[in-house]
């Protein structure tokens, strides 16, 4: 028997053997037999991909994308953003008077004037003095010329209300500071304003000449510096008239 009646043969024993009736079923391939349709490839559905600016539809659950948690700094300590230096004062003075300077007539009423001190916050004084000088002025008349030129100078006591005399001293030079007699102490940025009133007696010179105020350290040593013994000075016009 040829190999074509062979095939036949089986064809029809497998025949019988297959599915009940109703049931549709694929003809077998017969092995070295050409097929008569070459086989279908199997239809591939390719993956559904959203565009990358596709928003998820509205109601759809979150994001299966997972975003980083942003990187959180340790906040620096409450001391090291309030602990900034202070900066830097020392001590300051002024002195003032209506007008702007002191205007007397011989034997007539004295003028008041203040002495505002501020201290910075560099250092704290001991003590602390206002003292005050006037170069000589020329008199007009015979004789010695009157002692302070003829001036009298108080300082009102805050806790008594009474005007008690103040050294007034009248030379050309400086006066070191440890002459000056002993103050009172001032803390750091404390400040104080102290009034004084000056006068000029019926007889005296006339003319205008400076009345210097400054504020001197009497606790600092003798061979200390100028301006570190009066860290601070200021004057006023004095103008005597008949």
């Amino acid at each position: 028997m040829t190999a074509a009646g062979t095939a036949v043969v089986v064809a029809a024993l497998l025949a019988g053997c297959g599915p009940a009736a109703g049931e549709a079923k694929a003809p077998a391939a017969v092995p070295g037999s050409p097929s008569s349709e070459p086989p279908q490839p199997l239809p591939l559905t390719p993956a559904h991909t959203p565009p990358e600016s596709m928003s998820p539809p509205a109601g759809a659950g979150p994001s299966a994308t997972v975003t980083p948690a942003p990187v959180t700094k340790p906040s620096a300590p409450a001391s090291a953003l309030t602990a900034v230096p202070a900066r830097r004062t020392v001590l300051s003075m002024f002195a003032s008077t209506a007008g702007g300077r002191i205007v007397l007539v011989r034997g007539g009423a004295a003028k008041e004037f203040t002495v505002s001190v501020h201290n910075g916050n560099a250092r704290a004084y001991a003590e602390l003095a206002v003292a005050f000088q006037m170069e000589i002025m020329e008199s007009a008349g015979d004789g010695p010329a009157p002692a302070r030129n003829g001036l009298v100078l108080e300082r009102r006591d805050p806790a008594t209300g009474r005007w008690n005399s103040v050294e007034l001293r009248v030379a050309n030079d400086v006066q070191p500071h440890w002459l000056v007699p002993s103050g009172s102490p001032l803390a750091r940025d404390a400040s104080r304003v102290e009034r004084f009133r000056l006068r000029a007696a019926v007889k005296g010179p006339i003319g205008s000449t400076p009345l210097m105020i400054k504020i001197v350290d009497t606790a600092a040593p003798a061979e200390a510096a100028y301006d570190t013994a009066v860290p601070a000075r200021t004057s006023l016009t004095v103008s005597v008239g008949m």
